[in-house]
């Protein structure tokens, strides 16, 4: 288990940013609560580590360095839900991280996950692998960036009536790279679409009542998708294929 990022201080500088509008809590005053959470969980204090990340999430600015800590502090408290729905989170603005990826997978190895992953066929792991590499912003721009140098060759191409050979490959090529990372686009708004980490264990029914039969149960931290609402409950879809109904409370939304 990796520590805290105490020393990204610096860093989010740069990567702490206000989503939902303009944030209720300045850049210097998350930074500030930033720093104070990483002293309380070196000292032990994950309560009050839990509650300061909180804060500067609720203040409206939010990080991967912010959602990894929070991960880091629930497991220390021993709440494996929240701990992995904050790696998730994490995960969408820094998926690269190699101790965000490490934390990640040996807290998902303490949880008994029912996912048919495994089973699928080499394509569609190396497709998800690949859409799990990049944020979507990042895909976005290399899209964007593609498709703009693509138009910036055909007309030097014209201009300066380059080899119409030479000028097609360089243009085939960078069409293949949009098309490819328009692809990862699409595939990971499908993985990341309506997800949701169960915070408790819990079971699910057949039918969106408390009276009704149980289906299957389902383990702290599990992953699952949500189809949808009716009241205060929610129709999902477990990993392993499997659907039915629980309390819209046990559910965090990734």
């Amino acid at each position: 288990m990796k520590n805290t990022k105490l020393i990204l201080i610096l860093a989010s500088l740069v990567f702490l940013f206000p989503v939902g509008g303009f944030g209720k809590m300045t850049e210097r005053e998350a930074i500030s609560k930033f720093v104070s959470a990483g002293m309380a969980y070196k000292n032990e204090e994950y309560e009050d580590a839990i509650e300061k990340y909180l804060l500067i999430i609720d203040g409206g600015m939010e990080s991967g360095a912010v959602y990894y800590n929070l991960g880091n502090s629930y497991y220390r408290k021993g709440d494996l839900g929240e701990a992995v729905l904050n790696y998730e989170r994490a995960k969408r603005l820094m998926p690269r991280d190699s101790d965000l990826q490490f934390n990640s997978r040996y807290v998902s190895s303490r949880i008994d996950q029912h996912d048919n992953l495994n089973k699928t066929n080499f394509l569609n792991r190396a497709v998800r692998s690949f859409a799990d590499f990049y944020t979507t912003g990042e895909m976005v721009m290399v899209v964007v960036g593609a498709i703009g140098i693509l138009g910036i060759m055909f007309l030097l191409s014209l201009y300066l009536q380059w080899p119409k050979s030479w000028a097609r490959g360089i243009m085939i090529f960078l069409a293949m790279i949009a098309l490819i990372y328009t692809i990862g686009i699409a595939v990971k708004v499908q993985l990341t679409r309506d997800r949701a980490v169960i915070l408790m264990p819990s079971e699910s029914y057949f039918e969106p009542r408390k009276d009704s039969t149980v289906h299957f149960k389902l383990s702290e931290g599990e992953k699952a998708r949500m189809i949808r609402s009716e009241a205060d409950w929610t129709k999902i879809e477990r990993l392993d294929g499997k659907t039915g109904w629980v309390s819209s409370k046990i559910l965090g939304k990734i």
